[in-house]
């Protein structure tokens, strides 16, 4: 008999730890339940992410007072680059009538205006539109400056991320604007070589 009453507490143990356990592993289960209703019940009070990213978007680059052909650089931008792209994406997939479908492609134009490493100064073209066709015959002879060279290295990343886009999301692309960009881009960069 000495045996049995030995190993009566370590039973008893065990089956009081087996019931413990058993009691905590039902009661977390309940609370867990209730924890993952509340992350899977949709939010419908105001704007979506991909809306307000676009509207900050928006009031930033209107306050900003851009030019269609200045370049900014990335840092300057109210929300990561990669957001704001795949919000208008996001938006383009989305949209229901034609006028939105022009809103982000203007929106793709406004962004690829920012490039990485640009740095503090905005790059603007040292050529103006009204003095191009003036100086076009004469381009060979035009002394261009670092400052510009960089201007044009940038801007032909621009039209490119721009295309991407484009091709992307099956914007038919205007030729003649896009040619006309590369043009006066490579132009100016075989004149600065």
């Amino acid at each position: 008999m000495t045996a049995f009453e030995d190993t009566t507490p370590f039973v008893l143990a065990l089956l009081i730890t087996f019931i413990a356990l058993v009691c905590i592993s039902i009661w977390n289960n309940f609370n867990s339940v209730k924890v993952e209703k509340e992350v899977l019940k949709p939010k419908t009070e105001g704007p979506s992410r991909t809306r307000e990213l676009l509207i900050r978007f928006t009031k930033f680059y209107n306050d900003l007072d851009a030019h269609n052909n200045y370049l900014y650089d990335t840092q300057l931008l109210p929300d990561p680059k990669q957001h704001i792209i795949h919000a208008l994406y996001v938006g383009y997939d989305e949209s229901e009538n034609e006028e939105d479908r022009k809103a982000i492609k203007i929106g793709l134009e406004a962004i690829t205006q920012f490039q990485d490493l640009i740095g503090d100064e905005t790059l603007k073209p040292e050529i103006d539109e009204d003095t191009t066709d003036y100086q076009s015959t004469n381009l060979e002879n035009l002394d261009i400056s670092d400052k510009q060279k960089k201007y044009i290295d940038f801007n032909n990343k621009r039209i490119k991320e721009l295309e991407t886009h484009f091709t992307h999301l099956k914007i038919e692309i205007d030729e003649n604007v896009m040619s006309e960009e590369k043009m006066d881009t490579q132009d100016k960069r075989n004149a600065s070589e």
